[in-house]
């Protein structure tokens, strides 16, 4: 409780001081130009990266990207790309339906892409499995 009591005066002091000194800036000092944030550039730059995985001929193996989240939201749906090296393999992707895992089938191929996969109000690393002897990049 102590922790959170002096955690949250903590904080309290660092907004006052904030607060205080951007009131304190000279009168003829020129306007603040807004800086946004780009959320669809930090989204394209973790799902523009190829991943490399290795499928097994009998069994399907997980590859999950633990380079970056995907922080969802209520409507949110997830797309995934992959493309095989070698081979023909099988892909299946997770997604979510009500916050539970749920495996969605891709299908099979040298290649393909998968969009409207149910992601939802989640934040989760994307994760695919692979069936079939092969090699394959995917996003």
């Amino acid at each position: 409780m102590s922790v959170l009591r002096n955690l949250a005066t903590g904080v309290t002091a660092l907004v006052s001081v904030v607060g205080m000194s951007s009131l304190a800036g000279p009168a003829q000092a020129a306007p603040a130009t807004e800086v946004s944030a780009a959320p669809a550039t930090a989204r394209a730059g973790c799902s523009a990266s190829w991943k490399s995985a290795v499928g097994l001929p009998t069994r399907w193996t997980t590859i999950r990207d633990n380079t970056c989240s995907v922080f969802g939201y209520p409507a949110y749906k997830a797309v995934y790309e992959w493309r095989a090296e070698r081979g023909r393999p099988c892909v299946q992707v997770l997604g979510f339906v009500n916050g539970r895992d749920k495996w969605v089938n891709a299908g099979c191929g040298r290649s393909g892409v998968i969009r409207n996969v149910p992601w939802g109000n989640v934040a989760a690393n994307k994760t695919i499995k692979i069936k079939g002897a092969s090699l394959v990049k995917w996003r």
